[in-house]
This record gives C-alpha cells, structure tokens and sequence, in this order.
C-alpha cells in the first residue's frame, strides 16, 4: 500500500473564511475536549500498511476526508488556475482580477474570502471614524469593497444551496455589499491566458481572468477501508471519507461511530 493522506476543508484555514467564524470556535471546543480525554495524538503521520499493521488495531475509524474535484474543462492544467481550497489556506495567491468557478459553499466562503482582501480592519474603521479623518459613507466603501475584482460562475440558478439557511442570508448579504460579482445560469467552457469563456443561455462571453479559482465540488477519499476489510478488520467510514456532505454530518456520524466501539 501506499502511504496517503488526505484533508478535507476550509477547518484547517489559518483563519475561516467571512461568515464562517464559528467553525474556529467548534474547533477550539472540540480541541479543548480532546485535551480532556486520553486519547493518543500522532500529528505530521502518514498512515501506510507498516504502520496498521504496527497497530494492529481492533477498530479503525477512516475519516480521511476528500479532495478537490478538477472539472473537464479545457485549459483546467494552466499555471493561473488553482483550487478553492489552497486559496483558503493560504498556499497560493490570487492576481487582482478573479474569477471563481462553482458557486456552492466553497466558492461562496472564497469569494468572501478574496473580496475581503485590502478592505479597512474593524479597527481601523473606528480610528478613523471617531477622529473624522473620512465621512462615514467612505468608510463604509472602504470597509467592504476590497482591492480584487471577484466573479464568481454558477450553472445552477442560485449560489449556496447547501449552506444553511441562517448562515445563507448572512453570506448573501455580504457577497452583495462586498462588490462579488455573481453570474448564476453559466457554465465555464474554456480556461484561456486571458481568462474564462463562458455560456449563458444561448450568449458567450470571456471573464478577464489574472486567476482562476477552482470550486467545483470534492471527491471522498478512502484508501484504507477496503484493504482493511480484506484483512479482516471492523472498519466504519465517517465524514467526507463516506459522502460528501455538511460538517455537522461528520461531526456526528464520528460520534457514533466512536460510541459504537466495543
């Protein structure tokens, strides 16, 4: 077997992405309660055969997430296209004029996530409120459009189906205020030197592009359980390593997982 690893989301962001700051307060809990318990953290480990069968372990939990889905989309392997998530983790950086393809919670959260960079901090707007250096209107332009020019593509009819309800009308709001520009009803036809060729309806146009940002969807990873299964061994699938799906979903499905070893 080979050694793999696997992550899954915008969880392990230096920072979460505009409309997403609970996920760092989850994750500082679920941190805090892992500290509380006995449970042995190997960190920086690739799992591969030598290490289960150095284990040897009864039960195995595979929660080895999934990874970014690259559309068939002529011109996808060019240098200034990239994935969502390396933007949201930093690992890359976008050129001023941005176009993102695939308007489901990812590309929602990395349109924020961009068109949230060069605006004013909180702190700085209120430096320069409470000494009238600008009118208030100006601070407010220059609190929410940003320096990038950020167009996000979607072939549904609508952006952010899978995010919940509550949290949609918040990031809808701020996609609106933060200047993204949203095309719903297109669909990416070729990625080119100088941006997308996209169709809408019966038009075509192209997207002047110094970026292309991936946010196509992601693809469950699971290398293990089935060589494990071949082994012999109890093995349970959680999280994005099962299906695709919300991160409430994985939250739980570990939960019971874990409560139903023996």
């Amino acid at each position: 077997m080979k050694r793999r690893c696997a992550w899954a989301g915008s969880f392990i962001s230096p920072r979460p992405p505009p409309g997403r700051q609970e996920f760092l307060e989850l994750v500082k809990d679920l941190t805090h309660l892992l500290e509380m318990t006995d449970v042995r953290l190997a960190l920086n480990t690739c799992v591969d055969e030598a290490l289960l069968n150095a284990e040897n372990p009864d039960h195995v939990i595979v929660a080895t997430g999934a990874l970014p889905l690259t559309p068939p989309i002529r011109g996808v392997d060019a240098k200034h296209v990239v994935q969502a998530w390396d933007v949201l983790a930093e690992k890359v950086q976008a050129g001023k004029k941005v176009v993102i393809i695939g308007g489901g919670a990812v590309g929602v959260e990395t349109a924020l996530f961009l068109a949230e960079k060069g605006t004013l901090s909180p702190e700085a707007v209120t430096f320069l409120l409470l000494n009238r250096a600008e009118s208030p209107e100006t601070l407010r332009r220059l609190a929410s459009k940003g320096s990038k020019e950020v167009v996000l593509i979607e072939r549904m009819d609508t952006v952010g189906q899978e995010i919940g309800k509550t949290t949609k009308w918040g990031m809808r709001q701020e996609i609106a205020r933060s200047g993204v520009v949203v095309r719903t009803g297109t669909r990416a036809l070729e990625i080119t030197r100088e941006g997308v060729t996209v169709q809408c309806g019966e038009e075509m146009d192209t997207l002047s592009a110094d970026t292309v940002v991936l946010a196509a969807g992601a693809l469950p990873v699971d290398p293990f359980s089935e060589w494990l299964e071949r082994k012999g061994a109890s093995v349970s699938v959680v999280g994005d390593a099962k299906g695709i799906a919300l991160a409430f979903d994985a939250v739980h499905q570990g939960f019971a997982a874990g409560r139903a070893v023996e």
